[in-house]
């Protein structure tokens, strides 16, 4: 009779892989992709789950695009050797702006400029064929309703073919094919759609759906629903209303979290500030974040400190002085002193994000080496 590490073994053989059946004890941490805008990494549990789909929803001209940008500035930081692709389905990306916004590094970006005629089948296929490749890092697909199906694109426009039926079902063993593989190589793919009017409950509630059918949501990991963008003047976050930008020095995102099956979604949602001039304001989103919530501790009315809350202790500058003073002292600070800013932003990071290890991927490397080290030492008691 075979034993169960046998039948194991011959399981992932057959399929070829190392992880079809492993031991629910290991149970290792999702890696997250931190912007260091902490009032979209806080709500997210410290970022974007790497190896996952997520899903960026929401009205026309909420800011769905310009936060995807916001990530893929951010993969480019943490992986500067990959090359990520952005495909555009809409035609509509302002690279210029959005490498302003977001300091994008447009010599490692990939554009793919969907021309007419191609159907949306054939843009999940180069999808497919460009995330193959080791130098691909994170895709943007931005936007899926703009993709049309080929029984669409083949017949003539007189004939009604209906819209987008076809190509949703074929969502699903894109996404599926996908899904592997971006667990495999540690990357992100990120799927812009758009919301429309389901009308309104009995009680006059309004309602939304999610065009594309339910591929996108059962199979992505992370689903973002972004709202209506505000104006910004200054310390101002609503100084102009929701559709008026007069006078504007720039504008902030709101979002929801909807969906999260790598951390909990107790935290709501977040925000992400712009400003036209200098692109992300991410230390006015930091501190809003961290005194709001007492990772800054407010002493007095002018008075803050900075925390290490790993430790409890107050940080100390390069003479041993405690790091307490008014919120322009420690702003001017944050921002000068480099080295500083990269260990208090790390520190941030670890302490918002999740750090229950049932959020784990069963494809970390640690859980790799610990089913090898555990199968070793079945095989050496097995052989006695």
């Amino acid at each position: 009779m075979a034993s169960i590490t046998e039948i194991v073994k011959k399981l992932n053989k057959e399929y070829k892989t190392d992880n079809l059946i492993i031991k629910s004890s290991i149970l290792p941490k999702y890696e997250r992709l931190a912007t260091s805008a902490l009032g979209m990494d806080y709500p997210l549990f410290g970022g974007l789950p790497l190896g996952r789909i997520c899903v960026y929803s929401g009205l026309q001209h909420s800011g769905k695009t310009t936060a995807a940008c916001a990530e893929l500035a951010a993969y480019q930081r943490k992986f500067p050797d990959k090359q990520c692709v952005y495909v555009d389905a809409e035609h509509s990306l302002d690279l210029k702006f959005q490498a302003a916004m977001n300091g994008i590094d447009l010599d490692k970006l990939l554009y793919v400029n969907v021309p007419a005629g191609m159907s949306g089948e054939q843009v999940c296929d180069l999808i497919v064929e460009l995330q193959k490749s080791d130098e691909i890092g994170m895709i943007i697909l931005d936007s899926m309703p703009a993709l049309l199906p080929a029984a669409v694109l083949e017949n003539d426009l007189t004939k009604d073919n209906g819209m987008r039926g076809t190509l949703a079902k074929k969502l699903y063993p894109f996404l599926n094919e996908m899904q592997a593989m971006l667990a495999e190589k540690n990357n992100i793919l990120i799927l812009i759609n758009q919301v429309r009017d389901d009308g309104k409950t009995f009680t006059g509630i309004q309602k939304w759906k999610e065009p594309m059918g339910g591929a996108p949501q059962f199979l992505s990991s992370v689903s973002v629903r972004f709202g209506t963008r505000k104006f910004t003047q200054g310390d101002n976050m609503d100084a102009c209303g929701a559709t008026n930008g007069e006078g504007a020095d720039g504008f902030r995102l709101q979002f929801k979290i909807m969906k999260n099956k790598t951390a909990p979604c107790n935290r709501g949602g977040g925000f992400i500030t712009y400003r036209y001039a200098t692109g992300l304001d991410w230390m006015n989103d930091l501190l809003e974040i961290a005194i709001g919530f007492d990772f800054i501790h407010r002493v007095n009315n002018v008075t803050y400190e900075l925390i290490n809350l790993e430790t409890g202790e107050v940080y100390q500058d390069e003479n041993g002085n405690d790091l307490r003073g008014k919120k322009a002292d420690l702003i001017e600070y944050i921002k000068t002193n480099i080295k500083f800013q990269v260990e208090y932003l790390a520190m941030l990071n670890r302490y918002i994000s999740a750090n229950d290890a049932s959020y784990g991927s069963l494809l970390d490397e640690r859980a790799a080496a610990e089913i090898d080290a555990q199968e070793a030492a079945v095989e050496q008691t097995e052989s006695f």
